[in-house]
């Protein structure tokens, strides 16, 4: 299992930072859609796409985990 990295933040700053990260999130997915299918014989274009798919699942996991903490907080 890999280690885990706790990290606190304001209330304030967890929401906002989950506004960003959901902007962040649609203008990956808009690049995503301007990228075509990439050539099988091109390797930059395979290596370009696969970076923006991992980072796209990275940022909805981390607006998940953090939408998650929001609901769970009492003070909610």
């Amino acid at each position: 299992m890999e280690p885990k990295i706790v990290l606190t933040l304001a209330r304030s700053d967890a929401e906002a930072l989950v506004v960003s990260l959901r902007r962040r999130f649609e203008r990956l997915c808009d690049i995503r859609k301007e990228l075509c299918e990439p050539d099988e014989f091109d390797e930059l274009e395979r290596e370009e796409r696969a970076y923006f798919d991992a980072e796209n699942a990275l940022v909805e996991r981390i607006i998940g985990v953090l939408a998650q903490a929001l609901e769970e907080d009492p003070r909610h």
